[in-house]
């Protein structure tokens, strides 16, 4: 009676998340090669104008010497160099020229940032249309933020659409006609992001939660119904003759743990509930340290008179364990860090040891070491990891680690006990992507192939589900009338 109740249920759930189900999967597809749309940081570091530091940074400013500074960035907006600062309040964007905040840009600036950004990652074609929107499609989850939002429809062979704030001029989004068809096979099924749902934050967090919750418990009745049809009456390992019936049993016993680490490890990804979080024992800002406009401005001086600062499209801040610099970044890719003494080379071990020697405990601990192949904690999966990196391993009861660019000092990565678990129950079991199956194309192999049969699961028990009931409900129909 038990199991035939099951059964019932897992039939009716079927109906409907059988085919969300099935969409998940083939949707994951498309993931494997194409995300949602995205301006990378290296498009954003393109899009900008080359900045003069002579005729900037070596400029009086009206910013007292104690003023708290958690970052800054220096960079052209619009032909106009302006410093955007975070620190003793909310964000600020400063006119360097002028001393005056930014508040809003108009259309020719926002037109001259999207002309930028175009000539730097070569769009090739002219603005066909340029508007102001509230939301669409490619920034539903930005859009209220990044208000007023500008929308730039490009006649370039990409039809490129290009996204930019009207409040801070700083370029948000760039989708391609192929990134966006591709992502409504891909993403927008698989992370349930139709704009409708989407800008409704907490709607579409526990829509995506409670339906991946519903998922995982479909997997497991249906896993419990499948073993304990095996060697039934009939004496057959699989019972059913049906040709339907006896695929989705057999690829549902033998694949049905694969379905259910899939779907729950996708459940893990919207941390539901503060489930598997711990409080870290060291807080970032121990390690990222803020700073105060009088340690910044002698640095940025350094930088107005080095002859060989040419070519820089940004300056920002980089703070670590009390030691303050700035970072120049070049047109050409490459970096300069900075510091009161002037241009300074990448940090080696022995110099991240001696600040963590300076530094409170669990971090006074750390054993400091270069890697220069990546670790269970530090790797690329689609792309490979920036190496070398400095970590640090600290004594703590999490076993944290640090990971700190040697070039620039920024921390790349902070792991504790929360990113342990993260990184196998859900980056490893939803991403597949564990040490040794990582490897391209070991991973697109593997996961092609595990993904086809988890997909055969959903959609033989969705098309089950379907016919089943529409089956009863045409039994129970002509009766009604009858009656």
């Amino acid at each position: 009676m038990i199991i035939k109740s099951i059964l019932i249920l897992h039939r009716y759930l079927g109906v409907v998340l059988g085919v969300l189900m099935t969409v998940w999967c083939l949707s994951g597809f498309v993931m494997m090669y194409q995300g949602f749309p995205d301006a990378s940081r290296a498009e954003r570091m393109a899009g900008l104008q080359t900045l003069d530091p002579s005729s900037c940074c070596g400029r009086d400013f009206v910013l007292p010497d104690a003023a708290a500074i958690n970052s800054i960035r220096i960079e052209m907006l619009a032909g106009a160099p302006v410093m955007r600062l975070q620190g003793g309040g909310p964000p600020r964007t400063i006119n360097i020229t002028t001393g005056e905040d930014v508040t809003g840009l108009a259309e020719t600036q926002v037109r001259s940032v999207i002309s930028a950004f175009a000539a730097g990652n070569e769009i090739d074609g002219d603005i066909k249309r340029l508007e102001q929107i509230r939301v669409d499609q490619w920034t539903a989850q930005t859009a209220q933020r990044q208000a007023p939002v500008w929308r730039a429809k490009f006649a370039d062979p990409a039809s490129s659409w290009v996204y930019v704030s009207g409040q801070t001029g700083e370029v948000f989004q760039h989708a391609t006609l192929s990134e966006r068809w591709l992502s409504w096979f891909g993403a927008v099924p698989h992370w349930l992001y139709p704009t409708i749902l989407r800008e409704n934050q907490p709607l579409w967090y526990q829509s995506v939660i409670w339906l991946a919750l519903a998922g995982t418990f479909l997997t497991v009745t249906g896993l419990v119904v499948g073993i304990s049809k095996l060697r039934g009456r009939s004496g057959r390992w699989f019972p059913y003759r049906r040709p339907m019936w006896m695929w989705h049993h057999a690829f549902g016993f033998f694949a049905g743990v694969l379905v259910l680490t899939w779907v729950f490890s996708g459940l893990l990804t919207m941390s539901p509930w503060g489930l598997f979080q711990s409080p870290p024992t060291i807080d970032r800002s121990v390690v990222v340290t803020p700073t105060s406009w009088g340690d910044v401005r002698p640095i940025l001086q350094e930088i107005a008179d080095d002859p060989g600062a040419e070519g820089v499209v940004q300056i920002r801040t980089s703070t670590l364990l009390g030691e303050t610099s700035l970072i120049a970044e070049m047109r050409d890719g490459q970096s300069r860090r900075y510091s009161s003494d002037g241009l300074r080379e990448d940090y080696s071990s022995e110099a991240i040891s001696r600040l963590v020697a300076n530094a409170p405990e669990p971090l006074r601990s750390g054993v400091v070491e270069l890697l220069e192949t990546e670790d269970a904690y530090y790797y690329g999966h689609k792309q490979p990891a920036d190496l070398p990196v400095l970590r640090v391993q600290l004594a703590d009861e999490q076993k944290s680690r640090i990971y700190i660019d040697p070039a620039s000092g920024e921390v790349r990565r902070f792991v504790g006990a929360t990113q342990k678990r993260y990184r196998w129950l859900e980056s490893g079991f939803h991403s597949f992507d564990f040490p040794v199956l990582k490897e391209r194309p070991i991973w697109d192999i593997a996961v092609l192939l595990l993904l086809a049969v988890t997909t055969i699961v959903c959609a033989t028990g969705a098309w089950l589900s379907i016919t089943r009931v529409r089956k009863d409900i045409t039994s129970i129909w002509p009766k009604r009338r009858r009656s």
